[in-house]
């Protein structure tokens, strides 16, 4: 029965980075918990509900439209999930930050993420983001 828990929580974290890269925000909100949490170290923000959820990811695509996640590692272990990856895209956008906005750099960017997640039948309950933010500002010129 673990196993298959694990292939699940590995397929619905593969299929809400998926949607996220093709702007399918429907689906990534289909996929939260209605009490879904994001905590954003690189933010400094913690974002609860599926509201600021949408808040959190739509954020980053407003500000690299093209943004696309490539997976490097996923590990499953019963409804948790690590998974490392980048996120490439252009900064065309208002980036919007605890220290305000940074304008359209029109410059390419990787992100390289760490992420954790925890899913309850089915739903994404929670989600702890950890991120190159130093790198990415780099990238940009901020």
């Amino acid at each position: 029965m673990n196993d298959q828990n694990e292939k699940l929580t590995e397929k619905l974290t593969i299929e809400l980075h998926d949607n996220f890269s093709k702007d399918n925000f429907k689906r990534c909100l289909e996929l939260a918990h209605e009490y879904v949490q994001v905590v954003s170290y690189a933010m400094g923000m913690t974002f609860n509900g599926k509201d600021e959820f949408e808040n959190f990811f739509i954020g980053f695509k407003q500000a690299f439209p093209d943004l696309k996640v490539e997976h490097w590692n996923i590990i499953a272990s019963g409804n948790k999930v690590a998974v490392e990856f980048s996120a490439t895209g252009i900064h065309t956008g208002p980036l919007h930050t605890p220290e305000g906005v940074i304008p359209p750099s029109g410059k390419k960017v990787t992100i390289n993420v760490a992420e954790f997640l925890e899913w309850e039948n089915g739903k994404l309950r929670k989600l702890t983001n950890y991120q190159d933010s130093f790198s990415l500002m780099k990238q940009i010129g901020a």
